[in-house]
């Protein structure tokens, strides 16, 4: 009875960690529309080199705007920014983006949102 209760304990113990490892292997992409569209979250097959960039245009239909070697996110989903107005950001597990979408490399488990707001970046335009 021991060895039953040894085997049934090493095999729920493997089912665990398994279980807790596969469920990291995914990466979360959120959708904040500002209030013009439904939100949406969806999780994704996390592979390693997946950039920020690339997650979101699984999910979504974007466009973007070169500068330099980066690309900036203009629009997501027919949703266009617009400089001084409102436009697109990013956060990656609720820290605020320091690179461009697509020089960020997710991590297994990542949580992305990103969120179509007041433009805090861009000059102010003059009236």
């Amino acid at each position: 009875m021991k060895y039953v209760k040894g085997i049934i304990g090493i095999f729920v113990f493997l089912v665990f960690v398994s279980t807790a490892h596969c469920a990291n292997q995914n990466v979360t992409v959120e959708i904040d529309y500002g209030g013009l569209q439904q939100n949406r979250e969806v999780e994704i097959k996390w592979k390693q080199g997946v950039t920020a960039l690339e997650a979101l245009q699984s999910v979504a239909k974007i466009e973007t705007r070169r500068i330099g070697e980066n690309l900036l996110v203009t629009s997501i989903d027919g949703i266009e920014g617009q400089a001084g107005v409102k436009v697109w950001y990013y956060d990656t597990n609720g820290k605020r983006a320091t690179s461009f979408a697509n020089k960020c490399i997710l991590s297994e488990g990542d949580h992305m949102r990103w969120t179509y707001t007041k433009d805090v970046c861009s000059p102010r335009r003059s009236e």
